[in-house]
């Protein structure tokens, strides 16, 4: 019985001197199957050429995407000499090289270099131009999966973590680099977890409480038209990131459980709540000026404060005022109109520093 290994030497060795014996190019692409993926790295060829005299030719590159079918990227080289025998290829044996754009998702504006994620199917054609004929000697095609180096990460909720709100807040990070992603979007995705389930299981299996497509900005503040979240139920939700129409990643599935009573914290006529980085886990109950305590560690010497609706129209912004400040810590009071504020409406209150900070508190106006 004839070893494997021999029998596949006999096969190459055969192979190669018939196309030795008809004079041809032989054209091997060097890509990575998967992850990043360079601009130069499309020139990486392995050519063996089996012709006895030097050959003029030129590169053809085409990129297709494989989810539209859409040509994004053609590529082609300067003219090149190639000799008897192997000949590794990179860019810079090949210039000038020129690119053609056609997808909006790969441009010329990323100045690192780097090919945006997806999935892709890049074809070469090495066409010799001595022989006058202009026709092509040989053909490839190399499917290539492009991957950020990070996917997205989910922040908040923390996985298994406990919830107040019934309207929780959703943040994630984004993939990176982002020059691979030009056209970054997401989904998100939200079920409720059934007993026995994980939180893969739940999001692969499980009929959506809520789902939001086209979301540019990394976090959703879940609105208050949406059904509120039941308390004492698990929830579970996933992120899935996109490129134009190309999907790119997407993170874990993380879950968490929404406690059954409200924490609520009075506001006496005292106390000076603290803004906090991020969005404040508590509701806190305002019953007449809205106090709150700023620590100015960027020594600002004015701020500008943003209430915003909360619940009912998120975002809708109540009002804003240009506040003096003194570097270190600052006890903040304004007068809460009643024409402006509305009784049993939550509220976010909002500074942005010079860092580019945010600092916010929610409370709720209480009047009786």
């Amino acid at each position: 019985m004839k070893s494997p290994n021999i029998g596949i030497f006999i096969f190459l060795a055969i192979f190669l001197t018939t196309e030795a014996a008809g004079g041809q190019v032989l054209m091997n692409p060097q890509l990575p199957a998967a992850g990043l993926l360079h601009k130069s790295q499309l020139w990486n060829i392995l050519l063996i050429s089996h012709y006895d005299y030097n050959l003029g030719a030129q590169l053809y590159i085409t990129m297709t995407d494989v989810h539209s079918g859409q040509k994004v990227l053609t590529g082609m080289s300067g003219h090149f000499t190639i000799s008897k025998g192997a000949k590794q290829t990179m860019q810079a044996d090949l210039e000038p090289v020129q690119y053609n754009y056609n997808g909006l998702n790969i441009s010329n504006n990323n100045t690192e270099g780097l090919l945006a994620a997806g999935k892709y199917m890049i074809c070469y054609t090495l066409v010799v131009s001595s022989n006058k004929t202009g026709l092509p000697v040989s053909e490839a095609c190399v499917p290539v999966e492009i991957d950020p180096l990070t996917p997205p990460l989910l922040i908040t909720p923390a996985d298994t973590s406990w919830v107040e709100s019934r309207y929780p807040n959703f943040t994630w990070l984004p993939p990176s680099p982002a020059a691979m992603v030009p056209q970054l979007h997401y989904e998100i995705l939200l079920v409720e977890m059934k007993e026995g389930q994980n939180a893969y299981d739940a999001v692969q299996k499980n009929t959506p409480v809520y789902m939001q497509k086209y979301l540019s900005a990394a976090f959703l503040l879940y609105p208050s038209s949406a059904r509120s979240l039941e308390r004492g139920k698990h929830y579970a939700w996933q992120v899935i990131a996109r490129n134009g129409e190309a999907y790119v990643q997407k993170t874990e599935a993380w879950s968490f459980k929404v406690k059954p009573t409200d924490t609520i914290v009075n506001l006496d006529t005292v106390a000076y709540p603290k803004l906090k980085k991020g969005y404040d886990a508590h509701s806190y109950i305002c019953r007449n000026n809205i106090k709150f305590e700023y620590n100015n560690e960027t020594g600002d010497s004015s701020v500008k404060v943003t209430i915003y609706e909360w619940q009912g129209e998120p975002g809708r912004e109540t009002e804003n005022r240009l506040i003096r400040m003194k570097p270190g810590q600052n006890f903040i009071e304004m007068e809460m109109s009643t024409r402006k504020y509305k009784n049993r409406q939550q509220y976010l209150i909002e500074v942005i520093n010079d860092r580019k900070e945010t600092w916010n508190l929610k409370f709720t106006c209480v009047r009786e």
